[in-house]
């Protein structure tokens, strides 16, 4: 999914967040347990560690960028009369790249999920 210089608050609290937890939630689970499952075979281990730290690398970025634009927009993502109003947010081109690479990151680690 490629993400232009606006985004919803609601699909960036209903779909980019979500996918972003369930992303972190395969790493930190299923990944690190396929590495500990393959301790005897160096090739799958050594290719499931250089995936974690390029998706850790990839996190790392992703998390900069949305703690950017969850502070500069933090006014508008306040709820008013107990919900969030859904708003356009404006997205520099960093913020385009972090949410564009949640989506990429989340197909790809989704299919990866399905082969540990």
């Amino acid at each position: 999914m490629k993400i232009g210089s606006h985004i919803s608050s609601e699909t960036l609290i209903n779909d980019v967040i979500p996918k972003l937890k369930t992303v972190e939630f395969i790493l930190e689970n299923k990944l690190k347990a396929a590495i500990a499952a393959h301790s005897t075979d160096a090739q799958k281990r050594a290719r499931y560690e250089a995936l974690q730290q390029e998706f850790e690398l990839e996190l790392m970025m992703i998390h900069m960028n949305l703690e950017h634009l969850l502070t500069r927009n933090a006014q508008l993502l306040k709820p008013q009369h107990g919900r969030i109003e859904n708003t356009l947010l404006n997205l520099d081109d960093s913020e385009q790249v972090a949410l564009t690479t949640i989506s990429n990151l989340y197909k790809k680690v989704s299919e990866l999920s399905m082969n540990l």
